[in-house]
């Protein structure tokens, strides 16, 4: 049996899948088509499975010398509300929606993992069950929240999944001891003042400068409370008030993330944000609420499922193309699940760092030589995992 040859085989069917996704994007519980379009990929194959959490799938492969020791493989399926324009002649079809952020290929790397799985999957001992996953983008109510306690989900030993990496040249990937990704919380700022006559602000109480300072206030507590040692992001991503020229609104609403890998830290940035934000309502005269919402927590990856992962990476992409790219203040739902797991980071990039846009943006693209990678790195790790006691 020989893997690289049977997924070189199939890199022309990846790349028409891919393009297929990628042209047809949806966005967090909301892939419905996406859900129609993996049941018919996996009816084509012959391999059998379920609905699960609304518009996600689990497949389960067991041949006949497949034991109860089962290894899951997972891919997230949601897209992203972006615009597209990165150009390229399979650009989405769907308005004010993109896979921006590589979806698309784990979809599609996950099906062609099904397909070589299925040819011989009567000479696997172990069960393997494949996790499409829809919503891995709503960070406040994602997919993984819901996935995680499945019953087929809970069966297995342990998980794997990867996540293509636009700044990762394509050829090399990334498997990590330990932290990967930060924890990703998000958090709403309501103020409340007293709108008035823009001409006229003393008699108002203006939200809009009260916002100002504390997005200032804000800034500090990474700069002047937290170790600069330990990696920390608080950010304002939002910033919404008034509708015109001449009147001071009387509401403002931010927005914002906190990332950490620091679970103690990440406790205490509710309180933190609520403070400074009381300090300013106070000199301010307004009356300032925080909503925090936790999102994922940070993803570590288990040893003993990065042990085998790099006997299968280095066996994929060569040992000195195994790397430990640097640690990400990206979020990941994949840390939601609470079995034994593992997330490798497959290069996707060019090799002009000018076309390596990062993940999220309206241009992002991943160079498509990689998807047969991906393939043979999942079936290389089921046969690796079956080997172990």
């Amino acid at each position: 049996m020989n893997i690289k040859d049977m997924t070189l085989e199939l890199e022309d069917e990846l790349v028409s899948m891919r393009r297929h996704f990628h042209m047809y994007p949806e966005v967090s519980w909301d892939e419905y088509n996406t859900q129609k379009e993996i049941m018919r990929c996996l009816d084509q194959i012959g391999v059998p499975y379920i609905k699960a959490v609304k518009t996600g799938v689990i497949a389960t492969i067991k041949g006949k010398q497949s034991s109860d020791k089962t290894i899951g493989i997972r891919a997230d399926i949601d897209a992203l509300p972006v615009q597209e324009l990165s150009g390229v002649k399979f650009q989405s079809k769907n308005k004010g929606c993109m896979h921006a952020c590589g979806h698309d290929t784990h979809i599609t790397i996950l099906l062609g993992t099904a397909k070589i799985l299925a040819k011989i999957k009567d000479e696997l001992t172990v069960t393997v069950k494949l996790i499409f996953q829809p919503a891995e983008e709503f960070i406040e109510d994602s997919g993984a929240a819901y996935m995680k306690n499945e019953a087929e989900v809970l069966e297995c030993d342990r998980l794997i999944a990867l996540h293509i990496w636009s700044k990762i040249e394509a050829g090399y990937a990334s498997l990590r001891y330990g932290p990967v990704m930060s924890a990703a919380d998000t958090f709403d700022i309501h103020i409340k003042g007293k709108g008035g006559h823009g001409a006229l602000p003393y008699q108002t109480i203006d939200p809009i400068t009260a916002g100002c300072e504390l997005v200032e206030a804000i800034q500090r507590l990474v700069s002047r409370e937290i170790s600069a040692l330990e990696p920390a992001v608080i950010s304002i991503t939002s910033f919404n008030s008034g509708t015109t020229s001449n009147v001071i609104p009387g509401t403002a609403h931010l927005m914002g993330t906190a990332r950490t890998f620091d679970d103690d830290l990440r406790n205490a940035y509710p309180q933190m944000l609520k403070r400074v934000a009381q300090g300013v309502a106070k000199s301010t005269r307004t009356s300032i609420e925080v909503d925090y919402h936790m999102g994922p927590p940070p993803m570590i990856n288990s040893d003993e499922c990065v042990d085998t992962g790099r006997k299968s990476g280095e066996k994929v992409f060569g040992k000195d193309h195994l790397i430990e790219h640097e640690l990400q203040m990206g979020g990941e739902d994949f840390a939601k699940y609470e079995n034994p797991k593992c997330l490798l980071l497959l290069g996707g990039g060019w090799p002009k760092e000018s076309r390596q846009y990062p993940q999220h943006s309206p241009y992002f693209d991943i160079n498509e030589s990689v998807l047969k990678l991906g393939v043979e790195y999942f079936v290389q790790y089921v046969l690796e995992y079956q080997e172990e006691e």
